[in-house]
C-alpha cells in the first residue's frame, strides 16, 4: 500500500500526463493518490473528470509546497509515502525496485530515484548539504555548466559519483520525487512550512539523518522531470522564495553566528537575487523583442529537404585574410546543402574596408554596429544581446565565429541560447591568429588566455590555420585538447596572383619610379603588431650597406600608426626612400613589380601577403612568428647565415633583428643562382596546391556535415 502526494500549481496539462504514467506503472500495487492544488486557474477540474479515483483538494490560494504536502500527510496511513512533482513522468518498474529496497533496508528514511531531464540528461538530484560554495558550484551554476567535472561540483552534486546502478547514501535528495518511510515521518515530523518553496527537501533529509535515518540515492528506479513548469508561472516570487529559503536553511543549521556574518550572508543573497532577476528579465526581453525581422513580402520558400543553417560571425570586414576567408565561405558553400548568413560589426575609421566584397553577394551581411574592435563593457553586452536575438530569429544549426572579438561575444550568446532554449547549436571558432603575444602586457594576455580556455569548453570544434598554431594552442597556451582542434588551412582565389606577370610595369609607373628600381614591399595594417619600425630599421641598414643600388621601400596599407611611422621615416632620413601607398584594391599588379615581399610582424596566424607573394613568384623574407614557418618550410642547417636562415620557400629571420633582416634582403638581391630559382618555384607550387579556395570550401563543408551527423 502506498500514499502518493502531488502538489499542483497551474501545471494541469503536465499533471494529467503524470497521472497517466503513474497509474500505468502501479500495475497491481494499491495506492491512494492525493492531489493538492494551490489555486490553479488552468482548468484543474479536468482532474476529477479524467481521474475520479484521485483524492483531490483545491486550496483557495497558493499556500506553498510544504503546507500543501502537510495537508495531504494528515490523510496518509500507508507504510510508504511518495512525493511527486506534477511535471514528472514515472518510468516502468519504478515501484517494484524501490519498494523492495526499502523493505530490505528498514533503516532508510528517504530514498530518491534517478531523475532525468526531458532530453535524457541526468539531473543532479542527489547532493551534499549546501555550503556557501553551492551558490557558485551548484548543479545549475555557470561554473558547473562550463566545468561539470570540477572537484567542488562533484563533491556537491553526488550523482556525478554514481555508477548508475548501485544505491548510494547521500546527504539529501530532490523533492521532485522521493519515497519516504512513514515511520520516519512519525518520528521526525512533517515538512517545515516556513519553506514556501525550495530547500524544504534538504531540510527534511537533514532532520532524517540527524534522527538516525539513512537518505539514499537509488538509480535503478527512474522518473523524467521537466524542471520549473510550476515555478516559471510566478518567476519573481519563485526567485524570492528560493533566496529566502536559502537564508532560512543557513539560519536553522549554522552555529550561533556574528552579526557581521549574518549581514554578509543577507547582503550576498540580496545581490544574487538582483543579479538573477536582472539576467532572467534580460533573457525574456530579448525573446520578446527580436530585432531581425524579415518582411513578409521577401520571404523565400525553402526546399523541403532541410539545409544545414550556418550563422557566421566576424568582428569586422577590415582588409586582411579573415575578411577574404569569410567571403569565400559565404559565397562558396554548396547552397543545396547549406544556408549561410553572416553577421559582422563595423570597422574603425583608420582601417581599410573589404565590405565591398559582399556587394555582389545576394544576401548582404547583418551588421551589428556595437560589434567593434574597441573594448567597451556596455557595447560588448549590447553585442551579446543582439547576437542572442539573431540566434532566436535565425535558429541556426551551427554558429561559426572568426576573430577574437566576435568569437567571445558570439560564443557567450550561443551558450545563453542553448541553455535558455534547450537547444544544441554546434559552435565552431576559427583562430586566424591569436592575441596572446605581442598585443598586450603579460597580465592582460594571461587574462585573455583564461577567457579562451573557458570559451573552448563550450566550443565543439576549434579551427586553426596551421600546425604551428595548433601546437601553440595545445602545448604552449593550453587553450583546448588536441582532439578538439582541427587544422584547416586558408584558401584563396589565387588566379590574379598566378597570372599577374602580365601587369608588370604598371605599379612602377603609378609610383613614378624607373623600371630598374628595386621595390621591397610590406603589405598590411599600420598597427603595432606588424612592427613596421623593424622594417624601416632594416631599410636604413640595407641602404647603408648598398648605397649604389636604386631601391625603394613600399608600404601598402593604412592604420592608426600612419602619422607616427611617417614621422619616424622623416627623422631617420628615409623619406626619399620610403613610399606610403595606403590601401590598394586588386593589388595583384603590386606583386608584379615587387622585388621582395617583407613581413616583420611580432605575431601572425597565416599571413595572406606571403601566400599571395609566393603565388606571384615574389621572394619572401619574414620574421619567424606564428604560422610563417609553416609557409616558408624547413631551414637548411648548412646554409644558416648571419642573422637569417634559408628555408625551402623563403628567408626567415628572428623578431626584432633588423640587422639580420637587412642581411637577408641583401642575400636575396645579390644571389640569383639555381637554388634561388628553385626556392621561388617551390613556393609558387606550394601556394597553388595548398591554398586553393576549392580545398578550403570542401574542408569546411566536410566539417559541418560531420558535426551535424553526431
Amino acid at each position: 500500500m502506498l500514499d502518493i502526494i502531488i502538489v499542483n500549481y497551474n501545471s494541469t496539462d503536465c499533471l494529467l500526463n503524470c497521472l497517466k504514467s503513474l497509474y500505468g506503472t502501479l500495475a497491481d500495487l494499491s495506492a491512494n493518490v492525493f492531489v493538492q492544488d494551490n489555486g490553479s486557474r488552468d482548468g484543474v477540474g479536468r482532474i476529477n473528470r479524467q481521474f475520479p479515483e484521485v483524492h483531490f483538494c483545491q486550496n483557495k490560494s497558493n499556500i506553498g509546497f510544504a503546507s500543501a504536502v502537510n495537508n495531504a500527510l494528515k490523510q496518509c496511513s500507508a507504510p510508504y509515502v511518495v512525493l511527486l512533482n506534477p511535471d514528472s513522468l514515472v518510468k516502468k518498474g519504478f515501484f517494484i525496485n524501490i519498494l523492495q529496497y526499502m523493505t530490505d533496508n528498514p533503516n532508510v528514511g528517504i530514498i530518491g530515484p534517478k531523475i532525468l531531464d526531458g532530453d535524457g540528461k541526468i539531473q543532479g538530484s542527489a547532493r551534499s548539504f549546501p555550503t556557501p560554495l553551492t551558490a557558485f558550484f551548484g548543479r545549475k551554476s555557470l561554473i558547473t555548466r562550463l566545468f561539470p567535472n570540477n572537484p567542488v561540483t562533484t563533491s556537491n552534486v553526488l550523482t556525478t559519483q554514481s555508477d548508475g546502478k548501485t544505491p548510494m547514501e547521500v546527504d539529501w535528495v530532490s523533492g521532485a520525487c522521493m519515497v519516504i518511510n512513514k515511520k520516519a515521518i512519525d518520528k521526525v515530523g512533517v515538512l517545515d512550512e516556513r519553506f514556501f518553496i525550495y530547500w524544504e527537501d534538504a531540510d527534511w533529509c537533514r532532520r532524517m539523518r540527524d534522527a538516525g535515518w539513512k537518505v539514499v540515492y537509488f538509480p535503478k528506479s527512474c522518473v523524467i522531470h521537466h524542471v520549473g513548469v510550476s515555478s516559471d508561472q510566478f518567476l519573481i516570487r519563485s526567485l524570492f522564495e528560493f533566496h529566502k529559503s536559502v537564508y532560512l536553511l543557513f539560519e536553522k543549521y549554522s552555529k550561533p553566528s556574528s552579526l557581521m556574518l549574518t549581514f554578509l550572508i543577507i547582503s550576498g543573497l540580496f545581490l544574487r537575487f538582483c543579479f538573477v532577476v536582472a539576467s532572467s528579465g534580460f533573457t525574456l526581453w530579448i525573446k520578446k523583442y527580436p530585432i531581425f525581422r524579415k518582411p513578409e513580402a521577401k520571404r523565400v520558400l525553402r526546399p523541403i529537404k532541410k539545409r544545414i543553417k550556418i550563422l557566421r560571425m566576424i568582428a569586422r570586414l577590415n582588409i586582411g585574410g579573415p575578411a577574404i576567408h569569410v567571403f569565400l565561405l559565404s559565397r562558396g558553400l554548396n547552397t543545396i546543402k547549406f544556408d549561410s548568413r553572416l553577421i559582422t560589426g563595423i570597422i574603425s575609421p583608420q582601417e581599410g574596408n573589404m565590405g565591398y566584397l559582399f556587394d555582389s553577394v545576394d544576401m548582404a551581411p547583418i551588421v551589428i554596429p556595437e560589434l567593434q574592435r574597441e573594448i567597451s563593457v556596455w557595447m560588448d553586452l549590447k553585442t551579446i544581446g543582439k547576437i542572442f536575438r539573431a540566434l532566436l530569429h535565425e535558429k541556426p544549426d551551427i554558429v561559426h565565429t572568426h576573430t577574437a572579438k566576435a568569437g567571445t561575444s558570439a560564443r557567450i550568446a550561443a551558450l545563453m541560447y542553448n541553455l535558455t532554449n534547450k537547444k544544441n547549436v554546434r559552435v565552431v571558432h576559427t583562430f586566424h591568429g591569436h592575441i596572446f603575444e605581442g598585443y598586450f602586457s603579460k597580465g592582460i594576455s594571461l587574462f585573455f588566455i583564461w577567457i579562451e580556455r573557458l570559451l573552448a569548453t563550450v566550443t565543439d570544434v576549434v579551427i586553426v590555420i596551421s600546425e604551428t598554431q595548433k601546437n601553440d594552442l595545445v602545448k604552449k597556451y593550453h587553450i583546448a585538447p588536441a582532439d578538439k582542434i582541427r587544422t584547416i588551412e586558408l584558401g584563396f582565389d589565387l588566379k590574379p596572383f598566378l597570372t599577374c606577370s602580365s601587369l608588370k610595369g604598371r605599379f612602377k609607373t603609378e609610383l613614378g619610379v624607373k623600371n630598374d628600381t628595386a621595390l621591397i614591399g610590406i603589405i598590411g595594417r599600420l598597427v603595432p603588431i606588424k612592427h613596421h619600425i623593424m622594417f624601416f630599421k632594416a631599410a636604413k641598414a640595407y641602404l647603408q650597406m648598398n648605397p649604389e643600388i636604386d631601391t625603394k621601400f613600399v608600404v601598402v596599407g593604412d592604420g592608426e600608426l600612419k602619422k607616427e611611422l611617417r614621422s619616424y621615416c622623416q627623422a631617420q632620413g628615409l623619406s626619399a626612400h620610403v613610399i606610403f601607398c595606403g590601401w590598394l584594391k586588386n593589388i595583384s599588379y603590386v606583386y608584379a613589380d615587387l622585388s621582395i615581399l617583407a613581413l616583420t610582424s611580432l605575431n601572425e596566424g597565416t599571413p595572406v601577403s606571403i601566400i599571395e607573394a609566393m603565388a606571384a613568384s615574389v621572394p619572401v623574407i619574414a620574421t619567424n612568428v606564428g604560422g610563417v614557418r609553416d609557409l616558408l618550410g624547413k631551414s637548411d642547417p648548412y646554409q644558416n647565415k648571419n642573422g637569417f636562415s634559408i628555408c625551402q620557400r623563403g628567408i626567415l629571420c628572428q623578431r626584432n633583428n633588423s640587422k639580420g633582416f637587412a642581411e637577408g634582403i641583401k642575400f636575396i638581391t645579390e644571389v640569383q643562382d639555381s637554388n634561388t630559382i628553385n626556392r621561388i618555384a617551390n613556393a609558387r607550387l606550394f601556394a597553388k596546391e595548398r591554398y586553393s579556395k576549392n580545398r578550403l570550401i570542401q574542408d569546411v563543408e566536410y566539417l559541418y556535415a560531420e558535426l551535424m551527423a553526431h
